[in-house]
């Protein structure tokens, strides 16, 4: 990852060589801060989607037990289970995109055709 001083270094040597004209316009994007979750909000995260505990785990990449002790708050997620938990509030539906074409999640975590 550059430094704002590389940065800065590099636009002057840039205005040196094309002149003040030929400057890129550079823009910057702002990652959101990832929000914590609390165990209740996991778990009707989890019930809202209609997705068992196991099932749930699966598609986090997960196990039942790392799910079981998010709800319970005995661990709390990080990483990217925090962003993908940001992604299914604003859309529940995202992950049927990536369900087994045919197939559907049972409430016990098995899947069924």
């Amino acid at each position: 990852m550059r430094n704002v001083y590389q940065e800065v270094i590099d636009e002057f040597a840039e205005i040196r060589e094309k002149g003040i004209g030929h400057l890129r316009k550079r823009t910057r994007t702002a990652v959101s801060p990832v929000k914590e979750y609390k165990p209740h909000e996991i778990k009707e995260l989890r019930e809202r989607m209609q997705y068992s505990q196991s099932f749930f785990g699966e598609y986090l990449g997960v196990s039942l037990k790392t799910v079981q002790a998010w709800e319970a708050g005995t661990n709390k997620p990080t990483g990217t289970a925090l962003r993908i938990f940001q992604v299914l509030e604003q859309d529940l539906d995202i992950l049927d995109k990536y369900i087994i074409a045919g197939f559907t999640p049972h409430r016990d975590g098995r899947m069924a055709q």
